[in-house]
């Protein structure tokens, strides 16, 4: 091997580097605003859980829609 490609080997090498290097940030990026979302939505979902068992608790009879009969009947 000459000494040029060698040379050339380890820019090329260099530059995937750089290029993985990269990529790698923007991937820890969405990795963190995904966790940032679901953590967002757990936080919902418990407060939408906390309002139907509210609600549940609330209703005086609980009702089963497919037991009702239709306004028609």
């Amino acid at each position: 091997m000459s000494a040029s490609n060698t040379n050339d080997r380890i820019t090329n090498v260099e530059l995937l580097m750089t290029h993985l290097q990269h990529d790698f940030e923007q991937l820890s990026q969405v990795v963190f605003r995904q966790q940032a979302e679901l953590n967002a939505l757990r936080k919902e979902l418990a407060l939408l859980d906390t309002r139907v068992v509210t609600l549940s608790a609330e209703s005086p009879e609980i009702r089963d829609p497919q037991a009702e009969k239709p306004p028609h009947y």
